[in-house]
Parts: C-alpha cells; sequence; structure tokens
C-alpha cells in the first residue's frame, strides 16, 4: 500500500521525476550549442558594417533562443514521458537554461565590435532574452498540442538545413530564416520567391507526411514552424530599411497561410487517394 502511494501521486501530478531537470540541461545544451554553431557557420557575426544586416542577425539570435526553450521541453518530455499537457516548471527551466547562451554570444559581439561591428552586448542580451520570452510561449504550446510539438520540430529543423545552406552559398551576408535563395530576379526576389515555395511545399509534406490526422490538426503543424520564424523577425524588424531592398518580415508572414493552404490541398488529395484504394 505504502509502495502505491507515491505511484498513485505521480499519476496524479503527471510529472515525471527529474523531468525540469533535464528540460534545464537540455536547453543550456542548445542554446549553447546552436549558437556556437551559427557563429561558425555565419548566421552570427555581428561584424557587418550595414545596419540593417545587423538586425537580421538579431532576428537570428531571437529565433535561436527561442528553438533552444523549445527543443528543450520537447526533449524532456521525450525522455521522461512526461504526460502533463502544461507543466510550468518544465517550461521555467527550459527558458533559463537557454540563457547560457547569453556569454557566449555577448563574447562574439564585444569581440566584433573590436573590428567595427555595432552590435552592443546590451542588446544581445535583450534579443536572448526576447527569444527565451518566445519560445516559452511556443513551447506552451507545443506541451498542450502535438500538432504544435510536431510542426516546431520539423520547422526548426527545416530553417537549420536552410540557414546552413545559405551559409555556405552566400558567405558575404547572413542568410535570412526560411528564405532560401534562388538566384533569380532583382535584388531580394529570388529569396521572397524561394520564401514562398519553400513554405508551400513544407505544408503539403505534412499535409501527406502526416495522413493519421485531420486536416485541420496537420495545418496546425503546418504553420507552427514559419509562425516562429515570422514572430522573430516581428520583434526585431522593421517592415521597410534603408540598406535593404526589401524586408523579410512580409515574405515570413505569407509563409504561414502558404503553409497552411499547402497543408490543405495536399492532405485533402492523400485522403482522397487512400479511401479511392481502400
Amino acid at each position: 500500500m505504502a509502495a502505491a502511494l507515491p505511484n498513485a501521486a505521480h499519476s496524479a501530478g503527471g510529472r515525471r521525476p527529474g523531468t525540469p531537470l533535464i528540460a534545464l540541461a537540455a536547453g543550456g545544451v542548445f542554446g549553447v550549442a546552436q549558437t556556437f554553431v551559427a557563429q561558425r557557420c555565419g548566421l552570427l557575426r555581428f561584424d557587418a558594417a550595414n545596419g540593417e544586416w545587423s538586425g537580421i542577425e538579431l532576428g537570428t539570435l531571437v529565433w535561436l533562443s527561442a528553438a533552444s526553450v523549445v527543443l528543450g521541453v520537447l526533449t524532456a518530455r521525450r525522455i521522461t514521458h512526461a504526460r502533463r499537457t502544461s507543466d510550468a516548471f518544465v517550461l521555467g527551466a527550459a527558458g533559463f537554461g537557454s540563457l547560457l547562451a547569453v556569454p557566449l554570444a555577448t563574447s562574439s559581439a564585444a569581440w566584433a565590435a573590436i573590428y567595427g561591428g555595432e552590435v552592443a552586448t546590451g542588446r544581445v542580451v535583450l534579443h536572448v532574452l526576447l527569444g527565451a520570452g518566445l519560445g516559452l510561449l511556443a513551447a506552451a504550446v507545443a506541451q498542450r498540442y502535438r500538432a504544435g510539438a510536431v510542426g516546431l520540430a520539423a520547422g526548426i529543423a527545416l530553417t537549420w538545413g536552410f540557414a546552413l545552406l545559405a551559409g555556405l552559398l552566400r558567405p558575404d551576408r547572413p542568410p535570412i530564416l526560411d528564405h532560401p535563395d534562388l538566384g533569380i530576379g532583382a535584388a531580394g526576389s529570388g529569396q521572397r520567391v524561394g520564401g514562398l515555395v519553400v513554405a508551400l511545399l513544407y505544408g503539403a509534406a505534412i499535409g501527406i507526411i502526416w495522413s493519421t490526422r485531420s486536416i485541420r490538426t496537420r495545418i496546425a503543424a503546418a504553420t507552427a514552424g514559419p509562425a516562429l520564424a515570422a514572430a522573430a523577425y516581428l520583434l526585431v524588424l522593421p517592415f521597410d530599411g534603408d540598406f535593404w531592398p526589401w524586408s523579410p518580415i512580409p515574405t515570413a508572414l505569407a509563409a504561414i497561410p502558404l503553409a497552411a493552404v499547402g497543408a490543405a490541398l495536399a492532405g485533402r488529395l492523400t485522403d482522397r487517394f487512400q479511401r479511392r484504394h481502400d
């Protein structure tokens, strides 16, 4: 009887022992690792004389911080098989752990300032905190809804893939999240088209692969990733700029409904095809 009491309390609470500690460690590991890789691959250099480019990098920093919180929470839940739909302790632990990226990011900005970089370390700290706040909101959605968790994880992976590819192909400027450069048209138009095409195809892939779920669930999953990138830019950038011929925000916002359309259309076609062959 005594041995059953802890199990009953555990089932009622729904939190596995050690889940907040794992979230804390995972948030810290993802925060430091992502920032380090971003610095090495040219996503975060803070040495651009172009103020608009510095804004792009700060938007990337917000997204990295948010992604660290989300991945920290999802990793902890995956390891411990936590059953709570929402857990403030796990969220807070992952958010606090993601702040371990602050010393690494500020040291990079301080070092770049010696050679003419214009991003103050105070701005770096502020944007890491903004990203952690955004990550807490996104991770809360991921805790409560499986579609949010799947969509955010897939969106983070896809964004990283295109960011690394863009950094390799165009090392002279910071890449824009979810905006692969197709190399066509006037300045910026290739990235605009690339971002919209990727959003449509990404949504279609979610709609096809996650065929066991409802269309509404697939749409929610498809829009979670693009929404995180758009929110990161909205916290940093204006809608226009003096140096860039365009702002990434309109394309980032348009990617959200396009991903939804892709998921809905592909989901309908997939469901119809499956019913025909059943």
